[in-house]
């Protein structure tokens, strides 16, 4: 069995981004990327190379949006030369939303809409884009494995949890990663986003604080053993919504009862 490694999930090319921007705190917005009307214009796009070869960020980076055969526009993050990582191609690209800030968070995305990937796929929740720190949903479809991932400073060495789950490279999948409070939970399910294949779940005891989030494509293959695959795979339907915590549910519903019971009284005088 592959011992799974992230290749890299944030680095310094991320922190020259985030220098070019500023951050808003935790809000309440939601994000929502369909790709039909082109690439998004508040998203920044980011490639990585292997940690063995030299620094060449490509900031001048941009994935293609591709039109599928029902006419759906998809968009392809991967490298733009059809390059294999070890030859110099990229490792890692991703979408990031540099602008908005969460602390509990939904982010669901369509996955390998184009049906011709071995990729690992990357939801991105929690992302400090100066200190390089992530949580991360991985589908990794070449290892046919889910697993939950906390990266600090850029570099992790283990999953938090993992799980086996049988993965067709020529099928789309849905994917949910929801953090509230200090639980992680990452969900895959079919196309229809209805029937749930697979889910895996961790408590931290050390939560990330609020952060932006992502998604990202990253080679399967990062370390195993010198990265010959080519960086690919498409996504569509890219969202991230603020959640609320189960306590802050729990005293909404509280008040909603305790209004409904002094309405009653009124009315029964």
């Amino acid at each position: 069995m592959k011992i799974l490694k992230m290749q890299v999930s944030l680095s310094k090319n991320i922190l020259v981004c985030s220098m070019l921007k500023i951050t808003s705190g935790v809000a309440n917005a939601n994000i929502f990327y369909d790709f039909e009307d082109g690439l998004p214009s508040d998203a920044i796009f980011i490639q990585e190379l292997l940690p063995t070869l030299p620094d060449d960020p490509n900031f001048d980076y941009e994935p293609i949006i591709e039109t599928l055969p029902n006419g759906n526009n998809v968009l392809r993050l991967g490298d733009k030369n059809n390059t294999s990582a070890e030859n110099g191609g990229a490792a890692t690209s991703s979408l990031l939303n540099p602008n908005i800030s969460f602390a509990n968070v939904k982010v669901s995305a369509e996955l390998n809409s184009d049906g011709d990937t071995n990729d690992r796929f990357l939801l991105l929740a929690r992302t400090n884009l100066d200190t390089f720190d992530t949580y991360s949903f991985g589908i990794d479809f070449e290892t046919d494995q889910i697993l939950l991932c906390k990266i600090v400073g850029g570099v992790i060495d283990t999953p938090l949890v993992q799980e086996s789950v049988a993965l067709d490279q020529n099928t789309t999948y849905f994917a949910e990663f929801t953090v509230i409070g200090n639980e992680l939970t990452g969900s895959l399910f079919d196309e229809t986003s209805t029937n749930l294949l697979s889910e895996i779940s961790f408590f931290d005891n050390d939560p990330l604080a609020p952060g932006v989030t992502g998604i990202s494509t990253d080679i399967s293959d990062g370390f195993l053993p010198q990265g010959n695959d080519i960086n690919n795979g498409t996504i569509d339907n890219f969202s991230a919504m603020s959640v609320p915590e189960p306590s802050s549910i729990f005293g909404i519903l509280m008040v909603g009862a305790l209004a409904n019971k002094i309405s009653r009284r009124k009315w029964s005088k």
